[in-house]
């Protein structure tokens, strides 16, 4: 990602490079070849920092994990500790988070637990959508109580033999559980991260897009085009030109996630070649990225082999690029020498929706305010 800075110029390259070239859609062992050098470093991004660092417990936190300790050093049973938790979530609701996290749990793990208990014999047990819903029902309370008391009762026993201050202990344990409380929060945020970043750009170069409410909020809802859900469909679904489907994966994926991810990108494919043709068909636009990839290539190779384009975070530029086109619109795109050279072939074949400028890491393109960061690139707003 580049930093802008406020002086330097955008000078068009023309078409110099690849002038000669014929215009050619890349192989598949040449998108594979762009998706190994572009490949997002998850470890540095803003994002994953945002979701690592964890705020220290609260006063808050600390006096209802104290409580616990109080009780299980007083000798107090399961049932016991469950409801010291209890009498905590009656005064602040919201500390049924910290009290799964550092109990090693998650928010949905109690929940699927309890949703199985309940298929066992347990017919009139209510599990509400969140956890900090769990108290308020006594007969859920009396299976997730003992469940929850009994897993903190492992984490926090051995404090109770601990004099003097507990504060210092309980930080480090609230350090250290939290990357495994966030991972499936991130892991859900990621893909929707990639949908988002692409849906600021569309909003600033003026490229209509559903759902609207995407820019602001990535978690909002996909679209249903033909019974099909995609993250982002550019113009709407009256006329939809362009339909992307982002999937990021920054570990292994597994053997369900390969299938998966190449399943469904050969259904939308088919979806809309049936409806629309194969000729007219709007543009399957694939927005993926991460380390997981790697270990599954079958399944990034069906990706790539059923979108028409794809891009990552790193060349989320050719988003704009694609939907500009589409929509019979130019727009203005810096990009690193190295970057033009190494996209020849998609710049060529969109040549009349973008005007490419020069970029260098010396010369970083400032026009006041009028650009729009666009991974390794810049796009000039009017």
């Amino acid at each position: 990602m580049f930093e802008l800075q406020q002086e330097s110029r955008l000078a068009p390259v023309g078409w110099r490079v690849w002038r000669d070239e014929p215009v050619m859609r890349e192989s598949v062992e040449e998108r594979r070849a762009e998706f190994d050098a572009h490949v997002w470093d998850h470890a540095v991004d803003p994002f994953q920092a945002d979701f690592d660092a964890r705020p220290p417990l609260t006063q808050d936190d600390q006096q209802a994990l104290l409580e616990v300790v109080k009780c299980i050093r007083d000798g107090g049973s399961d049932p016991g500790v469950a409801e010291v938790i209890k009498r905590e979530l009656r005064r602040n609701r919201e500390l049924i988070f910290t009290f799964l996290q550092i109990a090693g749990l998650t928010r949905n793990k109690i929940l699927t637990d309890l949703r199985a208990t309940r298929g066992v014999g347990r017919s009139t047990l209510r599990v509400p959508s969140s956890p900090d819903g769990l108290h308020l029902h006594p007969d859920t309370w009396a299976v997730a109580g003992t469940y929850l008391a009994s897993r903190l009762r492992k984490v926090l026993e051995p404090l109770s033999h601990v004099e003097g201050q507990l504060d210092g202990i309980l930080e480090a344990i609230n350090q250290a559980t939290w990357p495994g409380w966030i991972r499936q929060e991130r892991a859900k945020r990621q893909g929707h991260e990639a949908e988002s970043r692409l849906a600021k750009i569309l909003v600033a170069v003026s490229i209509p897009f559903v759902p609207p409410g995407k820019a602001d909020n990535p978690l909002s809802g996909d679209v249903q085009l033909h019974e099909v859900s995609f993250d982002l469909v550019v113009p709407d679904l009256v006329y939809p030109l362009v339909c992307v489907k982002a999937t990021v994966h920054t570990a292994n994926i597994g053997q369900y996630g390969e299938s998966k991810d190449a399943l469904e990108m050969r259904e939308a494919r088919q979806t809309l070649i049936e409806h629309y043709g194969q000729e007219t068909a709007p543009s399957l636009l694939a927005l993926i990225d991460g380390i997981g990839f790697r270990s599954n290539r079958a399944g990034l190779l069906g990706v790539l082999t059923e979108a028409d384009e794809f891009c990552q975070f790193r060349t989320i530029w050719k988003g704009a690029v694609v939907s500009a086109a589409r929509l019979d619109r130019r727009i203005v795109l810096g990009l690193p020498k190295e970057e033009i050279e190494f996209h020849v072939s998609f710049l060529r074949r969109y040549e009349k929706a973008v005007v490419v400028c020069e970029l260098d890491e010396a010369h970083v393109v400032g026009h006041q305010g009028k650009l729009m960061p666009a991974g390794d690139g810049v796009i000039l707003l009017k």
